[in-house]
């Protein structure tokens, strides 16, 4: 194995190891967190920067069983993202934003059914808002994400009241096809 007496050959070993695990660490946030191709392939990124962060403290041993800890690290941190609650209502975060405001070792201490059963809410969520029609996705993602209804109207050049109509009727179908696991608040 490459040691690491100075910062090339850390670069060399960091060059081999994402050759070498790229491929099935996509696959396991494919698998795993049931994320599309493009989130895969952002949380392998983030993956690897923090494994390159940390490599100093890496011995050469265990190659996968590391970078699958730090994977399964950044899938958690973003299921937790898309699942954090603010007044009852799904926020999403920037992933910029995670490592700032999440302790991995809250995650740690859930069960992993629970993990599972709100991984797969989220999946249906999501895909249920995709379904929507554009006018509908667009103002409930946005109010998803916190922004008033003044701001999504700002947003999308359209009228407050064409706003609440949009996010009225977007809510209505996600209920009718989600049921009460959808966490819609009333407004």
């Amino acid at each position: 194995m490459t040691t690491r007496n100075d910062g090339e050959d850390r670069d060399d070993l960091f060059d081999l190891l994402y050759k070498r695990y790229r491929t099935r660490m996509l696959r396991y946030f494919r698998q795993v967190f049931h994320l599309s191709e493009a989130d895969a392939q952002e949380l392998t990124q983030d993956s690897f920067l923090r494994f390159y962060r940390a490599m100093d403290e890496y011995r050469g041993e265990a190659e996968w069983a590391l970078l699958e800890t730090i994977a399964r690290n950044v899938g958690y941190n973003r299921v937790r993202s898309i699942s954090t609650v603010k007044r009852g209502r799904i926020r999403t975060e920037s992933l910029d934003d995670r490592e700032e405001r999440h302790d991995p070792a809250d995650l740690e201490q859930r069960h992993p059914i629970d993990t599972m059963i709100e991984t797969e809410r989220l999946r249906r969520m999501r895909e249920a808002i995709a379904e929507l029609p554009s006018g509908q996705r667009q103002c409930m993602q946005q109010r998803l994400e916190d922004f008033s209804h003044e701001e999504i109207a700002r947003a999308l050049r359209i009228s407050v009241v064409a706003v609440k109509s949009r996010i009225r009727d977007a809510k209505r179908a996600l209920r009718e096809k989600l049921g009460d696991e959808s966490g819609l608040p009333e407004e």
